[in-house]
This record gives C-alpha cells, structure tokens and sequence, in this order.
C-alpha cells in the first residue's frame, strides 16, 4: 500500500459538529480507522470557518480538536519538523481554513494559533474578511492592511499560507508579500475545470517558481462540470496537467473528503467519496502511466520534504 499524505481535511469542523450531535471521541471513532485503511499517515487537519464566526468561535474549535487529538494514542500532532520522521499510524498538522475572527489585535491573534500549534493558514475562506478576500468577495478587493500584517507575522512563525480559497486579487497580494513558499490546499487545474476555487496557468507556475505545492482535490465540482464525469480519470487528467505544467515535485494530494460530516455522496468523485478508498488514485495513476517514482512524490515525499524544509 502506497503511503499518503493528505494536505487538506475539515478535521476541526468535524469535531464541533459531532460534537453537537452529542458525538464523543471523534477521531478515533470517526476518522482514523478509514485513514489508516485508505493509507494515510499525514493529514494537515483544519479548523474551517465559512467568514461568520467570532475569534471566540476560532478559539474554541481550535481547542476542541486539541482535546479529540489528546484521547486517540494512534495520532500525533506535529509542531515541529523532527516529529516526521517517526510516524505514527496518522500524523496531523494543524491548519486554519479562514481567519475571519481575527479583526483586531492581528499580531497577537497570529501568536495565539502559532502557540495552539497552527502550522498552516489561509486568511480567508470563500467570504470577504478584515484580512483578505475570498473567491465570493469584490474582485476588486485583495489584501487589507490588516491582512498584510497578518502575513508577516506569520512569517515570524513559519506558518504556511494556503491560497487556495483566496480570490485572484489577494492571492497576487499575497506573492508579493509572502517571504517563504506557499502552498495551495486543495485546488485544480482551472483551465480543465472552470471553477472560481481552480487555479488559472499564471497562479499555478508562480507558486512552483515561488517553491510551493497544490493539492490536488477530490471534490467532484472542482474535476468536471458535469457530474458524470467527476471521476478518479477526471482527477488524474488534472494531475497529468500540473505535471506538464509545473512538474512533479510540486504537485500532492488535498483530498478534502466530507464523508464524516457531511453527505459526501452528493459532494466527492462518484468513484471516490471517503479516505478508506484512495489507494484508487494510485491504481489509477498506474494505469495512466505514471511510473512509482512519480506516484511516491505525489501521495507523500513532496509534502514531506515541503514540511521538512518549513517547519521550525
């Protein structure tokens, strides 16, 4: 079994909605027996906040997740880059899907997440926020003052900015003022799929020359417009694209499956709705020729090096 290393999963917003449904040990109970099947040892687990939520409802999803992570010996959490080395059976490292609740006091906000272990964050979801601007906002708006700041001090940190919710104007914002790599989460090949969360040709070569990745993601909207077609050799025809395109060593898998929260029938690829399946993807890239070397730098090594190389 090929290991993989998924860098995009709503983890923490799992948690809260289990957790009001009365749900107890969400993690073992929930994920990581369908990982471990599926074979992933390293998942970046977000806390996903759609741009309503207070910096108190950041908090406490943040915290949640912290508290499932405590009661499952089987995860580990890594905060620093010599703990991927010594795997566990499933591997997380936190990240932020929207900042939203950050309007005020950036810097020590920023400081709260790096000491809660946030690795990874984007500074907007699809909304329009007091930091940044989202796929739904004014095109016209990028990065706010308030946004810029918040981009440098997460630099202090280390933390790893995903644009992959980010609107075209932010996210050229963003490469101007970003100091390190960055990545995209979960996002495809906008030019075979004309989705808003898709990458244009231009967004994609600057975050390979910038030295970063995207992951590529299983949601069915994002492979193919029609629903027929959102399937495993739909996804793999995106990753034969970015191969061409930007080459191998930049490319991963950002999954994004819903299947623990959410009806991810409706969602997902019609061949692939849970983790349990995605040794699928790499059957798939063997039938369409891709040899194991490559197939080894997309379901892990490039994600593993990205987080060897940027972790503190």
């Amino acid at each position: 079994m090929m290991k993989l290393f998924d860098l995009h999963g709503d983890t923490g917003y799992a948690v809260m909605k289990l957790r009001a449904l009365h749900k107890q040990n969400i993690i073992a109970d929930y994920q990581l027996g369908k990982r471990k099947q599926g074979g992933f040892q390293w998942l970046c687990a977000a806390s996903y906040f759609e741009g309503h939520e207070t910096w108190e409802d950041m908090q406490a999803m943040i915290t949640a997740l912290h508290e499932e992570i405590t009661l499952c010996d089987d995860v580990s959490l890594i905060n620093q880059k010599q703990q991927l080395k010594k795997p566990n059976p499933l591997n997380l490292i936190l990240s932020v899907e929207g900042m939203c609740g950050i309007r005020e006091q950036v810097e020590e906000k920023i400081d709260w997440l790096n000491a809660h272990d946030i690795k990874v964050g984007s500074l907007a979801w699809n909304d329009e926020n007091a930091l940044a601007t989202g796929v739904r906002g004014n095109p016209k708006r990028g990065l706010s003052e308030l946004g810029r700041r918040a981009i440098a001090r997460m630099g202090v940190h280390g933390m790893v900015i995903d644009v992959s919710h980010a609107n075209e104007k932010t996210f050229w914002d963003i490469m101007t003022c970003a100091k390190s790599p960055v990545i995209a989460t979960h996002s495809n090949a906008r030019a075979l799929c004309d989705h808003p969360r898709n990458l244009y040709d231009e967004q994609l070569l600057a975050i390979a020359e910038n030295g970063g990745l995207v992951g590529v993601v299983c949601a069915g909207a994002f492979v193919h417009r029609d629903r027929d077609m959102q399937s495993i050799s739909q996804l793999v025809k995106h990753i034969k694209y970015l191969k061409q395109l930007i080459g191998m060593e930049h490319i991963a898998l950002g999954c994004d499956f819903m299947d623990d929260y959410d009806n991810a029938q409706d969602t997902m690829l019609i061949d692939l709705n849970s983790p349990k399946d995605a040794q699928k993807i790499i059957d798939e890239l063997r039938s369409q020729g891709f040899q194991d070397a490559e197939i080894r730098m997309l379901a892990y090594e490039n994600a593993h090096r990205f987080f060897m190389q940027h972790l503190k």
